[in-house]
């Protein structure tokens, strides 16, 4: 249609300039030729743009994992933020406080580990060692939440569990969408199929190579960033005196990735699959479904009715959660540094 839209238009307008005589044949053949092979350029420019909007050739991360540019970043953050909060609707205020106690509980664990005294002197290891935690129990709590495709996004969940409305039958699933993201979650991605025991064991072992190398990258920014400020420090204060011997980073770095990788990996593993939901947010959950049973009884029972449907229930169950990522940050933290300082990573000057 476009080729003969302006095909007629050429047409016209070759016409109208071009004066009659025997010749005028041959112009309009050549322009009407030059019009076709325009009107076709455009047609096949058009359909590789087509080509490359199909929703085959995007979003081919299923899990919110890494992306190579930042529109696809974007996107893959954004789409394993609404599998999380799918399975998890708290997800997003436990990772604020996940933050807040990784950094809280890595300071705890340098002062109990070095002393208060010491915190100044070794302070560029108690900066490091901050700056690691942050990125790195953050990175570890979201890689191993639990995730479920959201009820409201159909076309995503048609084309993550192979369920193609076009009929096309090229699915984007993959081996990795019959292993879950926590090793204890109930469903698979799509929210119905359950895994089995080899998937669940995948589920530990396929996280590790993503763990470590962001373990290298943590570790590598906050011994990095350290390392400026040290070099600034000499700049600006040239008489004093470093304590500390400084880390070998290649060193810290591998030691970080391993210790994300095995520990990190285990403790959020437990931690969101078992202890969160089975431990703490389970028995809320029958306290709060007990006393809606109890809603309309009289007496005794009555009463007990309304003390479980206390709204303070759900505060209770928030400052539980804080205590227990407090005891899991303070204890990643507590073997983090004991194991930097056995590795001999972190020495202080003779």
């Amino acid at each position: 249609m476009n080729t003969l839209c302006l095909l007629i238009v050429g047409c016209s307008f070759g016409s109208a300039l071009i004066p009659s005589s025997r010749s005028s044949k041959t112009h309009v053949k050549q322009s009407t030729q030059r019009v076709e092979r325009l009107g076709n350029s455009a047609i096949k420019r058009g359909s590789q743009l087509r080509t490359l909007n199909t929703p085959n050739d995007t979003n081919k991360i299923p899990r919110g994992g890494s992306a190579y540019t930042p529109a696809a970043l974007l996107s893959s953050i954004k789409l394993g933020y609404e599998q999380r909060v799918a399975a998890d609707p708290s997800f997003l205020s436990k990772s604020i406080l996940e933050i807040i106690l990784a950094a809280a509980t890595q300071y705890t664990a340098e002062v109990g580990r070095r002393g208060g005294h010491r915190i100044l002197p070794e302070i560029d290891f108690v900066a490091a060692g901050v700056l690691t935690a942050v990125f790195g129990k953050y990175y570890s709590m979201w890689r191993v939440a639990k995730t479920v495709v959201s009820e409201e996004s159909d076309d995503n969940k048609s084309k993550y569990t192979g369920n193609n409305k076009t009929g096309d039958s090229k699915s984007s699933t993959s081996w990795r969408d019959t292993i879950p993201t926590n090793a204890f979650q109930p469903t698979l991605l799509d929210g119905r199929t359950k895994p089995n025991m080899s998937s669940r064991f995948m589920a530990i072992l396929l996280p590790m190579p993503e763990l470590f190398r962001a373990g290298v990258i943590a570790s590598a920014i906050g011994y990095g960033l350290t390392a400026i400020m040290i070099q600034l420090r000499t700049i600006l204060v040239p008489e004093y005196v470093m304590p500390t011997v400084p880390v070998p980073l290649i060193g810290a770095s591998i030691y970080t990735g391993v210790f994300m990788a095995i520990v990190s990996n285990v403790r959020y593993q437990l931690l969101q699959g078992i202890v969160e939901p089975y431990m703490i947010e389970e028995p809320f959950l029958r306290i709060e479904t007990l006393g809606e049973s109890l809603r309309h009884k009289q007496g005794f029972i009555g009463c007990l009715g309304i003390l479980l449907r206390w709204s303070g229930w759900n505060r209770v169950k928030g400052l539980i959660i804080a205590s227990v990522r407090w005891a899991n940050g303070l204890l990643g933290s507590w073997i983090a540094i004991g194991g930097m300082r056995r590795c001999g990573l972190q020495k202080l000057k003779s």
